[in-house]
């Protein structure tokens, strides 16, 4: 059971009741989303996992580590709707389970003085430290562009959102990263740490403890010291389906689709989402898979996956020959509207509803699920949804539900990476 609580109006923590063999602190700081900086947050995230104030260099950092019996420590910069996130998250053994009672605590201290101790010597971070991580950051940005599967649903998404930061690359720019220097990227971090708002997850022992240090901190550093508001503005649909193709050399055709509602979603609408999503596309037994890949052998892959930013819509994502584009396009776009006109059979229905339930109940077997469904809920909804509630969502969701659900929805474009 997850029990939350408001340290501040903007700084909220959740803490989970500690069953696991393992431990975990997740800080997530929602700030935000400027075109100018969004590259310096990104690449901020690589300079702050790389030392600390105390641990001055990557092998001391991972000696420590290894100290505490091999925890782990991530931290990641990236766009998530119309917001930067900075993710700050360890996870060692509880313990509960160790000789040295003090593991946890130093785990929490440790992720503590990453976000807001870094090593700044001369009281700028190091230009060296900064030359290595920029590299780095542009192997992951070249990484999603030469992915194509990735970069054509990037491209296709940057055209639906045409003109708002949901337009915007998850990591930056790469042109932006020459422009960055030191005194520069210390700003940014400044403002990040004040301008924010903050999600917090803890799930271990002491709870009491890590409360009073996370509050300490926040409190000394100004972490969150002036809110920030976000707006999940609904999309403005285009008045006819675009279609674009680009001549990228791939052997096979990749095609990304996306039908979309420009309706906000409250729980219920998540969940019936949810159900639909699975039926046409996302699970084994889905139709896309079924008809379209292995009955009609149109595509070598076909999935959907259901989206939130801007409303409710569906991504279809698929690879095909040349030859069979137009047959596949076509078979999507048939499927979707025999769904959405005919509703699910009873069988589909209860099949979605089975899956979705038992990937619900299995959420908190491990410290990880719980943590990242907590995160995901109020990062999407704004508010924590239990498992048991999202079971009693489910369960209640019929064959019409499913079909208003896609009725509300439109085909707003296309995307095709082909060879010419």
């Amino acid at each position: 059971m997850i029990f939350i609580e408001k340290l501040k109006e903007n700084i909220t923590l959740a803490y989970c009741d500690n069953r696991y063999i393992r431990q975990r602190l997740v800080i997530e700081l929602n700030c935000d989303l400027e075109r100018d900086t969004m590259t310096a947050v990104s690449l901020l995230a690589f300079v702050l996992s790389s030392a600390t104030d105390k641990h001055r260099d990557m092998i001391s950092l991972s000696r420590y580590l290894d100290q505490l019996y091999g925890a782990s420590l991530y931290v990641s910069g990236h766009r998530v709707g119309t917001r930067m996130m900075l993710h700050f998250d360890t996870d060692c053994v509880s313990s509960r389970y160790l000789p040295d009672e003090s593991v946890g605590l130093n785990a929490v201290k440790l992720l503590c003085e990453v976000l807001a101790e870094p090593y700044l010597p001369d009281g700028v971070f190091p230009d060296s430290t900064i030359e290595i991580e920029s590299e780095k950051l542009k192997e992951e940005i070249r990484f999603l562009i030469n992915d194509k599967e990735s970069y054509c649903t990037r491209m296709l998404m940057n055209e639906l959102f045409k003109g708002s930061k949901r337009s915007l690359p998850s990591l930056g720019f790469e042109e932006d990263i020459p422009k960055i220097n030191s005194l520069s990227l210390l700003e940014v971090y400044k403002k990040c740490l004040e301008n924010c708002n903050v999600n917090i997850f803890y799930c271990g022992d002491q709870c009491d403890l890590v409360k009073q240090i996370l509050s300490s901190m926040i409190e000394e550093y100004g972490i969150g010291r002036s809110p920030v508001t976000y707006v999940n503005e609904p999309v403005v649909l285009p008045a006819d389906p675009f279609y674009i193709k680009e001549d990228a050399r791939t052997e096979q055709d990749i095609i990304s689709m996306v039908f979309h509602s420009a309706r906000i979603p409250d729980e219920k609408d998540l969940t019936v989402l949810k159900i639909a999503n699975a039926i046409f596309g996302g699970m084994p037994t889905s139709r896309l898979f079924l008809n379209v890949r292995e009955k009609q052998g149109l595509c070598y892959s076909c999935v959907s996956n259901r989206m939130t930013g801007g409303g409710s819509g569906i991504l279809v994502e698929a690879s095909t020959s040349k030859e069979k584009y137009e047959k596949s396009r076509e078979g999507i776009l048939t499927e979707f509207m025999r769904l959405r006109d005919d509703g699910p059979s009873v069988d589909e229905l209860e099949n979605a509803k089975h899956s979705l339930i038992n990937s619900t109940r299995s959420l908190f077997d491990t410290v990880s699920g719980a943590s990242s469904h907590y995160l995901a809920a109020v990062n999407s909804l704004r508010k924590y949804i239990t498992p048991e509630e999202e079971i009693r969502l489910i369960q209640n969701v019929s064959g019409k539900d499913v079909q208003s659900c896609l009725d509300t929805m439109q085909l707003c474009g296309l995307y095709r990476l082909t060879d010419e």
